[in-house]
C-alpha cells in the first residue's frame, strides 16, 4: 500500500479543496489511509495461520475463523485504499504540474520499491523456504524460484507497481487535457448522487461489480495469468482496482457527493453487512464472476462506512495518529518480512496457535514501527525506504 498523501502532511499543505488553513484540513483521509495500510498486519498474520492452508510461509498449524477474517479484510481494504489514492492524486494534480507531481511519485514509490527488491524480498524468501525445507533444499529452491518466478520477487509490493501505473495515467491525462486540473463533476450529477445516495451507491456498485466480474474474468480466460502480464506487470490487479482509483479521482471533484459520503448512512451500512455476510457464506460455492460482483457491492458500501466513521472520529489533529500516518509506509514494507520471520521462529513453540498469531501480530507491528524510528532519523535510510530526503533527522525516544 501507498503513502499516497503523506507528502501533504509533511509539507504542511491542506488535504481538502480549501484555502490551506489547518482548521479546514481533512485529517481523516490521512488517518484512514494509514489504518488501511496497518490492517495489512492482521491480514497477513491471518493468512499465515489459516486452517489447512499455507501462505508464503509455513506455520504448520491454523486458527479456526482466520480464513474468513482474512477474506473479510481483503474485501474492502484494497478497494478503499485505491479510492483514497485516487482522491489524493487528483487533489494534488489540481495544485502541481503533472510532470513535477509524477516525478515525486516515482521517487516516493519507486525508490523504496527497488530498495526492497534488493534487500528485504530476497531475505524474506529465504526464510519462507526455510519454513518448509532444510537448509540445502531451501537454498536450492530459493535459487530456482528467484530465477523463474516474477511473483516470487514482487510479493506484497505489487500495489506499488499498480499505483505507478495509475499515477502515470493520471499525470498524462491531466497534461493532455489541462482543464482537468480544475474540472468538477457537473452540479446536476453531483447533486443527484447526494440526494439519491443509496440508489447511487447500489448503481455504482453494480457498474464496478460488472467490471470486476467481466473484465477480470476475461483476463484469466484469455490465458494472461502468466509470468510477465500477471506476476511481474500485475495487470490483473491493475484491471481490478482501476475503477476504485477512478472513483477517488471523481470524489475529490464532487463537493456534494463528498460531503454525503462523509456522513453515516444506516441503509448503506445495512447493505455493507448484508453483502459481506452473503459473500462470506457463498464465495466458495458460486462462480468467480458472481463472487466478484457480490464482493464489490460489499466493498463499496463498506468503504463509505469507513470514510464516514473516519470523518466522525478522526477528523482532528491527534499526535499518535500523525505519527502512525508518517510511519505507515515503512511499517507496511517491513511488516511482512517480520511476520514471516516470527512465524518461522514460532513453529516449534509448544503454545496454542492463536497465542502465536497474536504474538506475531504484536511483534511484527512493534518491530516494523521500531524500524521506522531508525529509518526516520537517518536521511539516507529515509530516502531509500520512505522516498523522503528532506525530513530532518529525528532522535530516538528516551
Amino acid at each position: 500500500m501507498d503513502h499516497a498523501g503523506s507528502d501533504i502532511g509533511r509539507n504542511g499543505e491542506t488535504n481538502g479543496m480549501h484555502n490551506g488553513r489547518d482548521r479546514q484540513r481533512e485529517h481523516f483521509w490521512d488517518a484512514l489511509r494509514a489504518l488501511l495500510m496497518l490492517l495489512g498486519i492482521p491480514y497477513h498474520v491471518a493468512l499465515s495461520y489459516q486452517v489447512g492452508q499455507d501462505f508464503i510461509v509455513h506455520s504448520g498449524e491454523g486458527v479456526p475463523g482466520f480464513t474468513a477474517f482474512a477474506g473479510w479484510l481483503h474485501l474492502f481494504r484494497m478497494p478503499a485504499f485505491f479510492v483514497i489514492a485516487g482522491y489524493f492524486a487528483f487533489l494534488l494534480l489540481a495544485r502541481r504540474e503533472p510532470r513535477v507531481w509524477l516525478k515525486g511519485r516515482f521517487l516516493r514509490l519507486g525508490l523504496p520499491f527497488v530498495t526492497c527488491l534488493i534487500t528485504l524480498i530476497p531475505l524474506m524468501n529465504i526464510v519462507c523456504e526455510l519454513s518448509n525445507l532444510r537448509w540445502h533444499e531451501a537454498l536450492a529452491s530459493w535459487r530456482h524460484n528467484s530465477l523463474t518466478s516474477g511473483g516470487y520477487w514482487i510479493k506484497h509490493l505489487w500495489f506499488i507497481v499498480v499505483l505507478l501505473y495509475f499515477s502515470t495515467a493520471s499525470a498524462c491525462l491531466v497534461a493532455r487535457i489541462p482543464r482537468l486540473r480544475s474540472a468538477v463533476v457537473p452540479a446536476r450529477v453531483d447533486g443527484w448522487i447526494a440526494r439519491h445516495f443509496v440508489i447511487a451507491i447500489l448503481a455504482i456498485g453494480a457498474v464496478v461489480g460488472a467490471w470486476e466480474a467481466l473484465a477480470v474474468e476475461a483476463f484469466y480466460k484469455a490465458g494472461l495469468a502468466t509470468m510477465l502480464p500477471q506476476q511481474i506487470l500485475r495487470l490483473d490487479e491493475t484491471i481490478m482496482y482501476a475503477p476504485w482509483f477512478a472513483l477517488g479521482c471523481l470524489l475529490v471533484r464532487s463537493a456534494e457527493t463528498r460531503d454525503r459520503v462523509g456522513r453515516f448512512s444506516a441503509p448503506v451500512a445495512a447493505i455493507a453487512v448484508a453483502a459481506t455476510v452473503t459473500w462470506l457464506l457463498t464465495h466458495d460455492a458460486v462462480a468467480p464472476m458472481t463472487e466478484r460482483f457480490v464482493g464489490t457491492i460489499a466493498a463499496i458500501a463498506t468503504t463509505q462506512v469507513l470514510i464516514a466513521a473516519a470523518r466522525r472520529f478522526l477528523d482532528r489533529p491527534v499526535p499518535i495518529v500523525r505519527e502512525l500516518t508518517d510511519a505507515s509506509f515503512v511499517i507496511y514494507l517491513f511488516h511482512l518480512p517480520l511476520i514471516v520471520l516470527l512465524v518461522w521462529l514460532a513453529q516449534s513453540l509448544p503454545i496454542p496457535a492463536v497465542v502465536k498469531a497474536l504474538g506475531v501480530a504484536a511483534g511484527s507491528g512493534l518491530g516494523s514501527y521500531g524500524v521506522w524510528l531508525l529509518v526516520a532519523r537517518d536521511r539516507g535510510m529515509s530516502l531509500l525506504f520512505d522516498g523522503v530526503f528532506s525530513r530532518p533527522a529525528r532522535p530516538l525516544p528516551a
